[in-house]
Formats: C-alpha cells, sequence, structure tokens
C-alpha cells in the first residue's frame, strides 16, 4: 500500500512539475506577445501624436490667417471710404 502511494505521490509531482513548466512556457509566451502588443500600441499612440499636432498646427494656422484677413479687410474698407470720401469731394460743385 505504502508504495502503491509512494507511486501515486511521484506522478503526483511528475504532473505537477509538467503543468508548472507548462505554466513557464505559458507565461513567457504571453509575455512575448503583451510585448509585440504593447509595441503596435505605441506605434499607434506615436501616429495619434502625430495627427493631434497636425491639427494643433492647422488651427494656429487659421487663426493667423483669419488675423491677417481681418487686418486686410480693415484696411481695404478704409480705403474704400477714403476714395468715396475723394470722390464725393471732386463731384460736387463748389
Amino acid at each position: 500500500m505504502e508504495t502503491q502511494l509512494t507511486e501515486m505521490m511521484g506522478k503526483v509531482m511528475d504532473k505537477l512539475t509538467s503543468i508548472e513548466s507548462e505554466m513557464t512556457s505559458m507565461k513567457a509566451e504571453m509575455n512575448t506577445r503583451f510585448d509585440a502588443v504593447d509595441t503596435r500600441l505605441d506605434a499607434v499612440e506615436s501616429k495619434l501624436t502625430g495627427v493631434g499636432q497636425h491639427f494643433e498646427e492647422l488651427s494656429k494656422n487659421t487663426i493667423q490667417v483669419k488675423d491677417n484677413l481681418t487686418k486686410e479687410l480693415k484696411y481695404i474698407t478704409h480705403k474704400v471710404n477714403a476714395l468715396d470720401r475723394e470722390l464725393f469731394m471732386r463731384t460736387t460743385p463748389q
């Protein structure tokens, strides 16, 4: 009976060693896959960051263009008003 128990304990120990070995292998494989996923996510994140910076730069440029157009419109309006006054002064009888 003792020999049977010893044999069973040996088999259980062998199975536990086998399971432990498989778990170590699986853990290593999971770490490798997680590293690959992390690399992919880092690449996606860098692309998204680049896109975000692109939109930020575009927004800055749009604001600058708007400001420039506002200034030019004020200048043109001023010139048109000045020409209108000059034309009025020349066409009015004195």
